[in-house]
């Protein structure tokens, strides 16, 4: 007769370093600068490559990145606290079944565990080699499959071992390679957080983007007067000869909207831009005497 264990093992101090070493390397100023900086870029990359700007021109310092991150990041802690509230739900959902469960019960519920989690590691682990909505399950949903993969794998290993399911040999085999399991896993959960991450990011981009595009006709005109006649044009962008031996300028170009003003640049678009008209964007200095840029409402 095989001896059952009601209550789980104590607390393992191994859960707790490791917790403490990764909580340490994310707390660290320059590493989470480092982070910042990057979601901050990939939000901001995709914003202005959809409207065909190189972000090398725009000018964007290390601050404005940090700065541009908060929304991206917002998202994914919120929806991490969420879901921490729901697994902790379950687990103890699952310590009642598994604490009134049989034997063989115990080893069918283990069984499950690890076939929902090979199957949800598999999905992450394909969608690693794939770009953006093509990884299964679309974006979001990958990075999530690997990371609930890789814990539901260690927990089923862990109740496995606390309910004596796991036995002689193999029960050895869990114990000793406990450490590596765990440091494994914060790993992958580390790996799985900055993908999905940087996915709400691109897609947070995307989004800026296209709200972007289609509020034109709504947002602030600019008004471009300039001395010299400028290649400025597109649709619904007209030229004014300003008359007048007095004016500072001779040209007034109306129908063009603001995209950003930023690293000494306004970045102006044609009133009737869109992404499939091939309409250019326009980049000016607002620094110099040969132009000026005024705002309407």
């Amino acid at each position: 007769m095989t001896a059952e264990h009601d209550e789980p093992p104590g607390d393992d101090r191994t859960v707790g370093r490791l917790a403490e070493l990764a909580g340490r390397v994310l707390a660290s100023a320059g590493v989470l600068t480092a982070i910042l900086y990057y979601f901050g870029y990939v939000r901001e990359q995709a914003l202005y490559t959809y409207f065909g700007v190189d972000l090398g021109t725009v000018g964007f310092t290390t601050t404005d990145y940090v700065v541009l991150s908060a929304g991206p990041v917002f998202a994914p802690l919120a929806s991490a606290g969420v879901l921490g509230v729901g697994v902790l739900i379950a687990h103890h959902l699952l310590v009642h079944l598994m604490r009134d469960a049989s034997h063989r019960w115990r080893g069918v519920m283990c069984a499950c565990l690890v076939a929902v989690a090979l199957t949800l590691l598999t999905i992450g682990a394909v969608s690693l080699h794939l770009r953006g909505d093509r990884a299964v399950g679309g974006p979001y949903f990958s990075p999530m499959a690997l990371l609930a993969g890789a814990v539901l794998l260690e927990y089923a290993a862990e109740n496995a071992t606390a309910y004596g399911v796991a036995t002689g040999t193999w029960s050895e085999i869990l114990a000793s390679t406990r450490a590596l399991r765990r440091l494994l896993v914060v790993v992958i959960a580390l790996v799985a957080a900055f993908w999905a991450t940087a996915n709400v990011a691109q897609r947070h981009g995307l989004n800026a983007a296209r709200a972007a595009a289609l509020s034109l006709p709504i947002s602030a005109e600019a008004f471009v007067y300039a001395k010299e006649r400028l290649q400025i044009s597109g649709q619904g962008v007209t030229m004014v000869r300003l008359s007048g031996r007095d004016s500072a300028f001779a040209y007034l170009y109306k129908g063009l909207r603001i995209l950003a003003h930023q690293g000494g640049h306004w970045i102006l678009l044609p009133v009737g831009w869109t992404r499939d008209n091939g309409e250019r964007v326009i980049l000016l200095p607002d620094s110099g005497s040969d132009l000026r840029v005024e705002l309407a409402p």
